[in-house]
């Protein structure tokens, strides 16, 4: 008798979600690694072909594939991750612009573009 045991579906999910996940870590990897050793062009390619490779292979097991990548606990997991870094621009965001705007109300810091886009993109991170 053979001891073959199929795995349950949401493991499988799960091991291509991780695949996709390695997929898109080996491209961050190479254009870092080609960054480093000065070899952008090599970096590029690497994260260019390693992207295209995730996007094409996660609309497959999304929608084309039976296989289930998410289930329940994975997705309220996902949630208290989202609340968390929320929770975490809030905690740190809010008190980092009030002593901004203390700095420059005292004039010992002066508001650039890039403090206003800041402003502005964590302003909008709170409407939105």
């Amino acid at each position: 008798m053979s001891n073959t045991t199929s795995r349950h579906p949401v493991q499988r999910g799960q091991q291509y979600k991780r695949a996709i996940l390695g997929v898109f870590t080996v491209a961050v990897v190479g254009l870092a690694v080609g960054i480093a050793l000065d070899r952008q062009l090599a970096g590029l390619v690497i994260y260019a072909a390693g992207c295209l490779t995730g996007v094409a292979g996660t609309p497959y097991l999304e929608y084309l594939s039976p296989v289930e990548l998410y289930d329940e606990r994975g997705q309220r997991h996902a949630e208290r991750a989202s609340n968390a870094v929320v929770n975490l621009f809030a905690y740190v965001g809010l008190p980092a612009f009030i002593g901004l705007f203390l700095a420059n109300a005292t004039g010992v810091y002066e508001f650039g573009a890039t403090a206003t886009g800041a402003l502005y993109a964590f302003s909008a991170f709170y409407l939105v």
